[in-house]
């Protein structure tokens, strides 16, 4: 790791200044090996990984009130106040159809000569 990492200390202090709150995320993956034979030198095995990686928030959160629940009261709590509006669902159903028609030609051959036409990029900010 120390010659993976060498410089990431000094990166991620630069990152701090500018991007604000610094997130170390681990997960951790674990499995075991079945051997058909066990012999002495060839043994069950369980594996136990860990992955970690910092990341930056999108948007800021420090400005927001954590001291109290947005609304007091579940019941006066409105759901259409924060689903998608009826453009941003257009969008996304637009978005799915061009990863589904991507999908489709990819994996039937049948559709093949339909690949010239799908659309591989989807615009976005």
């Amino acid at each position: 790791m120390d010659d993976v990492g060498t410089n990431n200390v000094k990166d991620l202090q630069k990152l701090v200044e500018t991007e604000g709150n610094l997130r170390l995320v681990f997960d951790n993956f674990d499995f075991r090996i079945l051997s058909n034979v066990v012999l002495p030198n060839h043994q069950n095995s369980d594996m136990h990984w860990i992955a970690q990686y910092a990341t930056f928030d999108r948007i800021l959160s420090n400005c927001l009130d954590d001291s109290k629940p947005i609304v007091s009261n579940i019941e006066d709590f409105q759901n259409k106040e924060y689903l998608l509006s009826q453009v941003e669902l257009d969008k996304l159903k637009s978005d799915f159809i061009v990863l589904v028609t991507r999908v489709l030609v990819q994996y039937f051959p049948c559709l093949n000569d339909l690949k010239d036409v799908v659309c591989q990029h989807i615009p976005h900010r």
